[in-house]
């Protein structure tokens, strides 16, 4: 029994470790590919042969001009409409949730990862790094106040959300690139001497 258990547990850890990337690599090839089939016909008929990588380009430049109409008020109305309408598709709204909740995660200045900190946790005398992604409390008091610290475990995007006094938790002074970096390279892309806030 305790074999299955950890049997199905490793599955679904590795389900969500592969998933994201799966589909964001077949999506990219799809748009890619997309693009590439739909500018074939007027690139051959404009130059008279096939041009490689330009659905490649074109896709890129796609990103780019999405991301210069996020970052500007009527492209952020326009963005919001489209998203609005996804969210009404009934089995792809589920798949979109989800993978934009994960990439919102790390959006800067509007990401729920607030900043990089370090708790004692799971035990005393261990320090995880983590990030903070909320406060609350619990009881009455000053000392009732809690942070809660988002702590990879297995990859960026699993882990145990702990709730700690404000006490606890040390400010790394560390960016979100630079905690998202030390997570995934399991630690080694830690700068040699964390500096505290």
């Amino acid at each position: 029994m305790r074999l299955l258990l950890q049997l199905r547990r490793q599955l679904i850890t590795g389900f969500l470790i592969v998933g994201p990337a799966g589909i964001s690599a077949y999506l990219l090839v799809w748009v890619v590919g997309t693009v590439d089939g739909l500018l074939a016909g007027p690139a051959h008929a404009l130059i008279g042969h096939r041009v490689p990588g330009l659905g490649f380009a074109t896709a890129l430049g796609i990103l780019f001009v999405v991301g210069s109409l996020a970052s500007n008020f009527f492209g952020r109305q326009l963005l919001e409409s489209v998203e609005e309408l996804m969210l009404r598709i009934p089995v792809f709204n589920g798949l979109y949730r989800t993978l934009k909740r994960m990439t919102d995660a790390f959006a800067p200045g509007q990401g729920q990862f607030r900043s990089v900190v370090l708790v004692e946790y799971p035990r005393p005398g261990v320090r995880s790094l983590g990030f903070v992604t909320g406060r609350t409390a619990w009881g009455e008091g000053p000392e009732a106040e809690l942070v809660a610290v988002f702590v990879p475990t297995n990859n960026l995007y699993i882990g145990d959300i702990v709730l700690v006094p404000k006490g606890a938790v040390s400010e790394t002074g560390l960016t979100l690139e630079q905690g998202v970096q030390a997570v995934l390279s399991a630690g080694s892309a830690l700068p040699s001497r964390i500096p505290p806030k």
